[in-house]
């Protein structure tokens, strides 16, 4: 059974949220065993947990007695793949850092910062059988495993050069994220970008921090690994899947992963957790 870990040392980033523009300061702390994840804002601690999802437009944000905290993904994803069980994750602004689009400022934090392994056993799922969740185009299935396991497809109706399949091991020790995941960053295509705007979002999104694609094959700027919005799609599964709370141990296949579809799986796994009710099947409408 692997030990639960937390931070060795605290740390500090700063910078602007992508869609609200605000700045903001994160102080990321340790924790005991048993703590989990967790956000405070205001004064008002936000569990990150599926239950607290409030919203999965352009991003996964979390909330709790009426305190929200935006943009979660990208850091939770970071903690997965740097295996930090516990943290206490303290901000002064409405949304986390988008940093460079990507996890690898927040991995490169935890990986200085260093991870303390503490007295108690890491909090687990093993899955006893299949578990498949659908929404439209979406679908993800888990199968049992021994470890952790991802393959993530991303398909565009109106982009077919888009289509693309990333397999990841995150057994032993993530080596394929560092260099297959962790550099991609947040993309939109260049069509949307009005729309966000319009609607009061991607207010703090340049090119420094954002893949803009204008299909069939132009690009902001240069891609920084093949298929980054792949692999991008990929950071942010496992961010959402964050909010089980546990380690999953499974093989993951995911068809057109998003937030809301990432999220609703979240919420399934979490309630296995909880009640033992292992590899049953839910369609989202």
């Amino acid at each position: 059974m692997p030990k639960a870990t937390t931070l060795a040392r605290d740390f500090q980033l700063s910078g602007r949220g992508i869609h609200t523009g605000q700045p903001c300061r994160l102080q990321v702390t340790k924790a005991p065993a048993g703590s989990g994840i967790v956000f405070s804002r205001n004064g008002v601690r936000v569990p990150a947990t599926a239950l607290n999802v409030v919203g999965t437009g352009r991003c996964t944000t979390l909330g709790y007695n009426g305190t929200t905290v935006a943009t979660v993904e990208h850091l939770l994803s970071a903690m997965v793949a740097c295996r930090v069980d516990n943290a206490l994750i303290c901000l002064d602004g409405p949304e986390v850092p988008i940093m460079d689009g990507s996890t690898q400022p927040f991995c490169n934090a935890i990986r200085h910062a260093g991870i303390l392994a503490l007295e108690a056993p890491a909090p687990v799922l093993q899955l006893d059988s299949e578990v498949s969740i659908h929404a439209g185009d979406s679908s993800i299935t888990l199968t049992p495993a021994r470890g952790l396991s991802l393959e993530v497809s991303t398909e565009f109706d109106d982009w077919a050069e888009g289509a693309a399949t990333i397999r990841l091991d995150m057994e032993p020790d993530a080596a394929d994220w560092r260099n297959r995941v962790e550099p991609a960053r947040t993309f939109a295509f260049r069509r949307e970008v009005e729309a966000l705007l319009a609607a009061g979002l991607a207010k703090g999104g340049t090119t420094e921090n954002a893949l803009v694609i204008t299909p069939p094959d132009e690009f902001s700027s240069p891609l920084r690994i093949d298929a980054e919005w792949c692999a991008h799609k990929a950071a942010d599964l496992l961010g959402d899947l964050a909010l089980v709370g546990a380690r999953i141990q499974a093989h993951v296949k995911a068809i057109r992963p998003g937030h809301t579809v990432n999220c609703d799986l979240a919420r399934r796994l979490l309630a296995i957790r909880t009640s033992g009710a292992i590899g049953q099947m839910e369609q989202c409408v």
